[in-house]
């Protein structure tokens, strides 16, 4: 993914953008704008061949969809009608736009705006050192600064004096509603449609790739994908030979028309990469470092094979209650509370991990689910709708009940009602490095470091990655680290 850059300083302070970018600066090809007599620096990196307005007082990573328009605009064409409708309506403009972008804009009167998209999609962190604001996407662009550290909250924006301001709030659950199970579908395949429509609008089909588990979200999205290209699109999968994974999606390339791309990993290539993993991924934590491991892998297949724009099927389990440990609550208040709070933490955990694995090699991925008004939709449908009892041979719920039967036409029963497995089960390398771990680390060692540790460290594996995650990163950013809570 690309990323922004940027520093407001005052007339004290000179702006210098470059110890940041040179942390970053695989994330894609800067383009740099200096402003106010060098205090004030913004810069974006992207790989994607766009045009930028040197002159601008806006500099925008991602794309906008302006409500009144509905397209999606990136460059120079996205910071030119932010531009002006910033000036037109104020502040309020956030209200008619969405998209996955980070921003930054100078004001006339020398400070600064900066804003963040609705979920976070776009990754954004910040500093204040000497009355001089610090932004990048990426915690490494900042520690040398060594001042504290935070992530900018999605869905705000950024003023001088004022701080960060919410301007989208996660839409709650409705508990009532007059929609009928097929005005729902309707609906809901509209918006993942036109979510998809957006995020490909930009894009040379060539260009772009569509990453493939053969699970129902990412299968979704590569349904939806090749309807709207008018040439076969590219799909990539990873996993261990002989992983379900590489078999579900042989199955939904074949149906849809792909030109469907495996790579297939052992033990020793996770091994290589696991350093480069944590580096990128600026966390250790267990689950989140397994599954990025073949996200890691897949990104550097495509982007060798010569793809700058990605889609995920990546949100959907948030907001579709698609875990399997939420069947094991025993109140539907119970379950909405951790809907809730995946969703409020979807920018530093499995966000993250789709940002870090692909910037890492100058991939820009994009999130179709995430789009706001299909979760405000969703808030919309009863719980019995995502976690469905239909199936009286079933000891649990079916979960993304609605989803599967949505898409059951194109993707057929068998990939429809595939039972979901978290990305590293279904890539057949869950239980790998946990073998590993047992063997390096002794009963004593955990014992004794964990007990040292500033943060729980659950298990022999987390440990093995913290080793790992320490060499590159202080303990002053510990709490900007995300956490699963149900790593076993």
């Amino acid at each position: 993914m690309p990323g922004l850059v940027a520093v407001f300083g005052d007339k004290d302070n000179t702006a210098n953008l470059d110890p940041l970018i040179e942390k970053v600066k695989f994330r894609g090809t800067c383009r740099e704008k200096d402003c106010d007599e060098d205090c004030q620096s913004l810069a974006v990196l992207n790989n994607v061949s766009l045009e930028y307005d040197e002159a601008s007082s806006a500099t925008l990573d991602g794309y906008i969809v302006f409500s009144e328009e509905g397209a999606a605009l990136q460059g120079s064409e996205g910071e030119s009608k932010f531009s002006e409708l910033l000036q037109k309506k104020g502040l309020s403009c956030f209200e008619n736009i969405e998209g996955e972008f980070a921003l930054a804009y100078l004001k006339e009167d020398g400070s600064c705006l900066v804003a963040r998209d609705p979920f976070g999609v776009k990754p954004l962190y910040y500093t204040i050192r000497d009355k001089t604001l610090y932004i990048a996407p990426e915690i490494k662009a900042l520690v040398d600064l060594n001042s504290p550290i935070k992530e900018a909250p999605p869905g705000s924006y950024y003023e001088k004096g004022k701080g960060w301001i919410k301007y989208y709030s996660l839409p709650k659950v409705v508990k009532k509603n007059n929609l009928t199970l097929e005005e729902a579908e309707e609906k809901m395949r509209h918006l993942l449609w036109l979510a998809v429509e957006e995020r490909m609008t930009d894009v040379d089909i060539e260009g772009l790739g569509v990453y493939l588990s053969g699970g129902l979200d990412s299968s979704v999205v590569a349904a939806i994908a090749s309807e709207i290209s008018s040439k076969p699109i590219n799909t990539y999968t990873v996993g261990i030979e002989g992983s379900q994974d590489i078999k579900y999606a042989a199955i939904v390339a074949e149906r849809i028309g792909s030109k469907p791309h495996v790579y297939t990993y052992g033990l020793d290539d996770m091994l290589e990469v696991l350093p480069s993993v944590i580096y990128h991924l600026e966390s250790f934590d267990c689950a989140y470092v397994r599954s990025s491991i073949p996200n890691y892998i897949a990104a550097r297949f495509a982007a060798n094979d010569g793809r700058n724009v990605m889609l995920t099927g990546e949100g959907s389990d948030e907001i579709f209650a698609g875990y399997s440990y939420l069947k094991t609550l025993d109140s539907e208040e119970e379950i909405t509370a951790e809907i809730e709070k995946f969703i409020k933490n979807l920018s530093r955990t499995g966000l993250q991990r789709v940002d870090r694995m692909n910037s890492a090699h100058g991939l820009d991925c994009r999130v179709p689910f995430l789009k706001p008004a299909l979760l405000e939709l969703v808030q919309q449908f009863p719980l019995d709708w995502k976690l469905h009892d239909f199936d009286a041979d079933k000891d649990e719920p079916v979960d993304k009940w609605i989803l599967r039967r949505a898409f059951e036409k194109e993707l057929g029963s068998k990939v429809a009602w595939r039972e979901k497995q978290q990305f590293d089960q279904g890539s057949g390398s869950s239980d790998m490095l946990t073998e590993v771990a047992e063997e390096a680390i002794s009963d004593e060692e955990f014992e004794k470091e964990t007990a040292e540790a500033p943060v729980p460290v659950r298990n022999k594996e987390e440990l093995y990655y913290y080793r790992i995650f320490r060499r590159y990163y202080p303990e002053s950013v510990l709490p900007l680290v995300g956490r699963w809570t149900k790593t076993s």
